[in-house]
């Protein structure tokens, strides 16, 4: 009977430990850092533009045709350095999608993609050009 009683306690004790470590994950993946949007404002009638983004030089499976007018945004759940390509027609152009020393401190961050090149806002109504379409 007593060695029951212990087996039956150490099987809680356990689904307790489980259940808790469980709990731990769930709170630790809502750790949300940004959300990183990118806008095709390019000319009317224009391809496609096509985007690869990755993190620390690993893809994280952002890879996306943005016709004109649509927009692709994804949560960023690291803190580290998303880089991102893009390529319309014959031009190619990088940028830095996210940068922990420039936008940590915000909780979106937005890139506005026109033919004259690559536009920050952190409030998606102020840009700033940061980067420009190359031959490739």
């Amino acid at each position: 009977m007593t060695k029951l009683v212990i087996s039956y306690f150490v099987q809680i004790v356990i689904l307790a430990l489980l259940f808790n470590m469980g709990q731990t994950t769930v709170e630790e993946s809502g750790n949300d850092v940004a959300s990183v949007h990118v806008i095709n404002g390019l000319p009317e009638k224009s391809k496609a533009m096509k985007i690869e983004c990755s993190l620390k030089g690993k893809s994280v499976g952002i890879f996306h045709d943005l016709v004109v007018g649509d927009e692709y945004s994804w949560i960023v759940k690291e803190k580290g350095l998303y880089f991102c390509e893009a390529i319309w027609g014959g031009l190619v152009g990088s940028w830095h999608a996210f940068q922990p020393s420039r936008d940590a401190n915000h909780t979106s961050v937005f890139w506005l993609v026109k033919h004259n090149g690559f536009f920050l806002s952190w409030d998606n109504s102020t840009w700033i050009r940061r980067s420009t379409w190359e031959t490739e």
